[in-house]
């Protein structure tokens, strides 16, 4: 069976000729991430990525433009820059074992290679549709430990200090020290689990999926992505106050017994909101693009468009 490159056809070993080498370097660097998505507990949600990740190249692939197979000096050095950062993480992977931050490198050079095939087979502006698609594999990795550490470090500082400003305001005496609240009747503290970060990755995930599926415009993409964090936050936040009050009027081992419900409640919640952010800004943008359209066509059309 001969392939035709130029217009795609037959289009699945065609697709795979023309993205080879994205192909390749995704899937040695999905083999080395696996381990973490079968033993650490709070990455096991990375094989359900996968598979949405898998979902989004089918959804991509209609509106992709015809391929052109033409190298310039920025693909052909993002695909040898990744080249290089993948041999490098991949020897010290060798030398010290997988950890999150070999990991990470892979992550960077697989993605300069994805890039850079991207651009040589359909140019930039696949880069909205198939690159986005490849690189929604990332929110499944794992960070670094210094740089989880330190983002977890600070929501909790933040959440505990918001929450002893607002129990203050209520008449509840209330003192911060570090991550911990200190009330009348003990202390609350807000761990790790509390700080929001899992709630917050679980956002932006449902923000940059509902995103790719809904828009094509990047402007939306990251107003929804800016709005779902906005979600998180205050989720968090209402969910820790709400043990803390409840830690000040009935003492630090009330708090035990509704931890797990108010957990729920903050997914539920952030859930329901980035769906209902994705649908006003789906309205939004219905909006503007016919005002657009109405102010292109003329006086005539925006007598048209009157009730």
């Amino acid at each position: 069976m001969k392939l035709d490159l130029d217009r795609l056809e037959p289009r699945w070993p065609a697709l795979g000729a023309l993205m080879l080498p994205a192909l390749a370097a995704t899937t040695w660097l999905v083999y080395n991430v696996s381990w973490f998505w079968s033993h650490v507990p709070d990455l096991q949600f990375g094989w359900l990525v996968l598979a949405l990740c898998a979902f989004l190249v089918l959804e991509a692939i209609p509106q992709l433009p015809p391929p052109r197979r033409r190298w310039s000096f920025v693909s052909v050095t993002l695909v040898g820059v990744g080249l290089g950062i993948l041999a490098v993480f991949q020897m010290y992977q060798a030398a010290f074992g997988t950890m999150a931050a070999s990991i990470a490198g892979l992550a960077i050079g697989t993605m300069c290679i994805v890039t850079g095939n991207i651009l040589y087979a359909f140019g930039p502006a696949a880069l909205g549709t198939l690159g986005a698609a490849f690189y929604f594999l990332l929110i499944a990795f794992p960070m670094p430990s210094f740089i989880q550490g330190l983002i977890v470090s600070n929501l909790q500082n933040f959440v505990a200090a918001v929450d002893v400003e607002l129990l203050k305001l209520l008449g509840y005496p209330a003192k911060r020290s570090g991550a911990l609240v200190e009330l009348a009747k003990g202390q609350v503290g807000v761990d790790e689990a509390c700080s929001g970060f899992r709630s917050l990755q679980s956002s932006i995930m449902a923000a940059v999926f509902l995103g790719f599926l809904q828009f094509r415009q990047w402007r939306w993409r990251i107003l929804l992505g800016v709005l779902a964090v906005a979600l998180a936050v205050l989720g968090n936040l209402t969910r820790t106050f709400y043990l803390c009050r409840q830690g000040a009027i009935h003492g630090p081992e009330s708090v035990k017994g509704v931890h797990d419900a108010a957990g729920w409640s903050v997914l539920v919640f952030t859930a329901a909101g980035v769906a209902c952010a994705a649908w006003i800004i789906t309205r939004l943008q219905k909006a503007v693009d016919l005002r657009r359209q109405v102010l292109a066509e003329g006086p005539a059309a925006r007598e048209d468009a009157k009730p």
